[in-house]
């Protein structure tokens, strides 16, 4: 699993490009340990320990080690390239892979003196099935991509993420304030500037106007839709949660401040101000919370999500939210099968989960008794 050689000790390798450089980026450089780089793209611990392999007449070291997995190159006896995708961005890996292309098969017979060239035959050969073929003969639509999505950011007063190069200076950034606006900072003004913007909630914005990463600002959409979501939120997570549930119900919002105040009295915290507004009434905001995590979470994090919701948020009436929501809490104990014993198995497991909330709620109960 060796690169190459490419680059200088190899200009005319099928992976150099017009500007005469690796498209691979090989060689790497030297890394200590791994960690996470640009583009979702892991930089892979390197050791410049002096190991060196003799590869086309050229001796390479460990910066020409393609990333791969020992188990599988023995298993299966053939190159495997193995990548770590380990971010948002690996849905866009997966993506990008399924529509990359369709399957090549090449095959011929030779004599034993023949040489093969495995990347000629490779980039040479294809292989079209009779449904493919009979799907582009029609001119039916191979792949698809709807409206971009828009991500809004979800944090407190002076809690933002920076980001910045390693040749920045620290004090110049901390003094400056463009580093410090954000979707949400800059959605404050135009609720002072622009009267559309003051009949939107936060998770509308992305509707009618578009975030400029480059000058940070948002100014009105004049073509295409988009889909739009706030990050989300927690309960544990406390006064960042009550922030998100504010920004969803209250529209005009002219800056954090003004969202702690309610009927001309400025409250001593978010959550009192999400209170007083009738946001925690009742089992309103756990119904929400669940009904939201639907859409994203396996029934593994629900549970933890519902086990947060009824020791942190106190709702009036858990076997009501239990009742509601338990079919998808359950949902990958009834899809493992119908034995009798494994869903006894499963349903055990429930039931000792259950015992230990409630054992968590006495708990709390007699903290704040």
């Amino acid at each position: 699993m060796i690169h190459g050689p490419c680059g200088i000790l190899n200009p005319t390798n099928v992976c150099m490009n017009r500007n005469k450089q690796c498209r691979s980026h090989f060689p790497k450089d030297y890394t200590p340990e791994t960690f996470l780089g640009e583009f979702s793209y892991p930089k892979y611990r390197r050791l410049n320990n002096g190991r060196k392999v003799k590869v086309r007449g050229q001796w390479l070291d460990n910066r020409w080690i393609v990333p791969y997995n020992p188990y599988l190159l023995a298993k299966f006896n053939c190159h495997i390239n193995v990548e770590i995708c380990s971010t948002i961005k690996a849905v866009k890996y997966l993506y990008k892979y399924v529509y990359k292309g369709h399957d090549r098969i090449g095959f011929s017979v030779h004599s034993e003196e023949h040489v093969v060239d495995e990347i000629k035959n490779f980039q040479t050969a294809r292989w079209i099935s009779p449904l493919e073929a009979l799907w582009r003969i029609f001119g039916f639509i191979l792949s698809k991509i709807n409206s971009p999505v828009v991500t809004l950011q979800l944090h407190l007063e002076n809690n933002n993420f920076v980001t910045y190069k390693s040749s920045d200076n620290l004090e110049k950034i901390v003094s400056t304030d463009f580093f410090k606006k954000t979707m949400l900072t800059e959605f404050f003004p135009m609720n002072l500037v622009d009267k559309k913007a003051t009949t939107l909630l936060y998770k509308q914005f992305p509707e009618f106007f578009v975030w400029d990463s480059h000058r940070k600002c948002w100014s009105p959409r004049k073509q295409g839709v988009c889909i739009d979501r706030v990050v989300a939120a927690s309960p544990s997570e406390g006064e960042r949660y009550y922030l998100r549930l504010l920004l969803n119900h209250i529209r005009g919002a002219t800056s954090y401040r003004a969202l702690k105040i309610v009927n001309g009295v400025e409250t001593s915290s978010i959550r009192e101000a999400a209170l007083l507004h009738g946001l925690l009434n009742g089992d309103t905001n756990c119904d929400l919370c669940s009904q939201e995590a639907l859409e994203y979470q396996m029934p593994t994090p629900f549970h933890r999500l519902f086990t947060t919701i009824l020791t942190l948020c106190a709702p009036n009436d858990p076997k009501n939210l239990w009742n509601k929501f338990k079919i998808f809490m359950i949902e990958d104990f009834i899809r493992a099968g119908n034995c009798f014993q494994t869903t006894l198995r499963k349903w055990i497991t429930l039931t000792i989960f259950l015992v230990n909330i409630k054992t968590n709620m006495i708990m709390r109960w007699f903290m704040y008794a």
